[in-house]
């Protein structure tokens, strides 16, 4: 089993799965991974190439966006036989790389483990879609699972239970502790600097409308009424920032602060500057920056359709969850938090005891553990 030849086919560079990939290279050196592209459009983060210590392919060098489904068919085809891999990794199964493993995968009687994000919340349902998915999912061999809400949906859609592993979703969790730790010591120099209130509710994320920005500043506009002490800091850029400019003039929503997108380095600074942490999303494969906020020792607010909720959000000890269709629930708990009916030190010190569990290092030993596992199922 040891070695056997492991491919993971990819669609781009992502800094918290380049920590997963580092960790993975550690205990299991026979791997390689397959890039599609190195980012896409919609991405706006900066990637270090010299960060990635594994063996890697990038099969195009423009935006995968841009990579029609045939020609990324074709070339993931040609990749995998020239590699010749014993086994696949295949992330997801929405992209035509995707197809083109598993049909590779078929044709040579190679084993697959799928990595599956999706949640049955995450879209909009339609049977032919689904049939199309179950399809897929039920022709590999094993699936690693990002959460309890993959792995139930996975289940629905054919995969064996008993070849169902989470992985829980991972992030650089010491560098969010050292880094807001550092910034927290310095936060009256940091509001002075950003002019911004003594205490505050953050978020961190792209401006599009799945994201439920709106709903956030409605409820916090009836939950802060007549109170000054009280603000909302939103990071991010995106397709909906207009209409989130537009909607503060509009209803007059008062000390809302709108940095723009930042990059990993600067985030540790508005965790510092906040207080509460919220992700309103109406659609969530999972939720990455909530394990970045609980990493910072932040309490979190968040949706009950982001994939993360059931096993990052343990309800009155480091958190809520919330429905986000439904306001007056979001501004009952933004009302008790800032009637200080809340104790968040406390939860932000349970908000770091849960994350603990969700390290680069502790994935990738599951991850190791589904190899052979499959192996020896032979």
């Amino acid at each position: 089993m040891l070695e056997a030849k492991v491919v993971i086919l990819h669609n781009i560079i992502s800094p918290y799965k380049t920590l997963l990939f580092n960790a993975l290279c550690k205990i299991y050196s026979n791997l390689e991974v397959f890039y599609i592209s190195e980012t896409e459009h919609r991405r706006e983060w900066e990637i270090n190439k010299g960060d990635l210590k594994f063996p890697y392919k990038i099969m195009f060098d423009f935006p995968v966006d841009e990579v029609s489904p045939a020609s990324m068919f074709k070339e993931t085809w040609k990749h995998l036989n020239a590699s010749k891999p014993d086994l696949l990794i295949i992330d997801g199964y929405s992209y035509a790389y995707s197809w083109a493993g598993l049909f590779w995968a078929k044709k040579h009687k190679k084993k697959i483990i799928l990595w599956s994000s999706s949640n049955e919340d995450d879209h909009k349902r339609v049977f032919y879609k689904e049939s199309i998915k179950s399809f897929f999912i039920k022709n590999c061999d094993a699936y690693n699972a990002y959460g309890t809400k993959s792995k139930d949906y996975l289940i629905k859609l054919g995969a064996k239970k008993d070849r169902v592993f989470i992985v829980g979703n991972n992030t650089d969790n010491s560098f969010y502790y050292r880094e807001t730790l550092k910034w927290r010591g310095k936060r009256d120099i940091l509001r002075q600097e950003y002019k911004i209130l003594p205490n505050n509710f953050l978020y961190v994320g792209r401006f599009s409308a799945e994201k439920n920005i709106l709903f956030l500043l409605d409820a916090y506009k009836r939950a802060v009424e007549g109170n000054d002490n009280w603000g909302l800091i939103l990071v991010g850029n995106g397709p909906q920032k207009l209409d989130i400019e537009h909607y503060i003039e509009k209803f007059n929503v008062r000390n809302v602060f709108l940095p723009g997108f930042k990059q990993k380095d600067e985030i540790p600074k508005f965790f510092a500057m906040s207080d509460v942490f919220i992700l309103p999303s109406t659609s969530e494969t999972w939720g990455l920056v909530v394990n970045e906020a609980m990493a910072a020792g932040l309490p979190v607010l968040v949706s009950r359709k982001c994939g993360c909720y059931p096993d990052l959000i343990k309800e009155s000890e480091n958190g809520f969850s919330f429905d986000p269709y439904d306001r007056n629930q979001l501004v009952s708990l933004l009302k008790a938090i800032i009637d200080n009916q809340v104790d968040l030190k406390r939860m932000g010190e349970v908000s770091l005891r849960i994350i603990e569990d969700y390290t680069p290092e502790k994935a990738a030993d599951i991850i190791l553990n589904t190899i052979k596992f499959l192996y020896n199922d032979d």
